[in-house]
C-alpha cells in the first residue's frame, strides 16, 4: 500500500512540474529596458522612438516581420471580442523601417528563442504608468492584461513584452 501511494505521490509531483514547465514555455517573458533597446538596435538602423503600445510580430522561418495588416490578421483570428479588435488596429505598429534576421536578433538578444514560427513583441508600459494614463483611456489595463492574456498562451510564437 506504500508503495502504491509512494507512486501516487511521485506521479503527481512529475505532472504538476511538468504543467508548470509547459506554461512557463508559452507564457510572455519580459525582458525590460536594457534588452528592448538591443532589440530595436537589432531590427533597425534608425534609433526607434516606438509609440506605446505597440505590437510587432516577427515570422521566424521568412525572417521578416509582418506588415501591419498581416500581424492584424493574424492576431485578429485568435479573439473576436471587439476589445480585441480595437486593441489590434490601434496597436499594431508599421513595421516597414524594420529589418534584421534570426542570427542578428539572437546575437543581439541571447535571452530571445527562436523556435517557433512567430516572435511577437509587445513593447508596452510598466504597470504603474498604465494606472496613469487611465483618465485618457479608461480602459488601457484591461487591454493590456487582455493581450498578455492571449500571448500567453499561443503555441505557434514566443510573445516578449518589455515590462510585466
Amino acid at each position: 500500500m506504500n508503495k502504491i501511494y509512494l507512486l501516487l505521490v511521485v506521479l503527481t509531483i512529475t505532472t504538476m512540474l511538468s504543467l508548470n514547465a509547459n506554461a512557463g514555455d508559452s507564457s510572455l517573458i519580459a525582458f525590460g529596458k536594457a534588452k528592448k533597446d538591443q532589440f530595436y538596435a537589432a531590427v533597425s538602423a534608425q534609433t526607434a522612438t516606438p509609440t506605446f503600445p505597440a505590437l510587432y510580430v516577427y515570422n521566424t522561418k521568412e525572417q521578416q516581420f509582418l506588415t501591419k495588416e498581416e500581424a492584424e490578421t493574424y492576431l485578429g483570428e485568435l479573439d473576436q471580442n471587439p476589445l480585441w479588435q480595437e486593441l489590434l488596429k490601434n496597436w499594431v505598429k508599421d513595421s516597414r523601417q524594420f529589418q534584421t534576421s534570426n542570427a542578428t536578433l539572437s546575437s543581439a538578444v541571447p535571452t530571445l528563442k527562436l523556435d517557433r514560427e512567430y516572435l511577437i513583441y509587445y513593447d508596452n508600459l510598466p504597470a504603474p504608468m498604465l494606472e496613469q494614463f487611465k483618465l485618457m483611456e479608461p480602459n488601457l489595463v484591461e487591454k493590456d492584461n487582455k493581450l498578455k492574456s492571449i500571448l500567453s498562451t499561443l503555441d505557434s510564437s514566443r510573445s516578449y513584452s518589455t515590462y510585466q
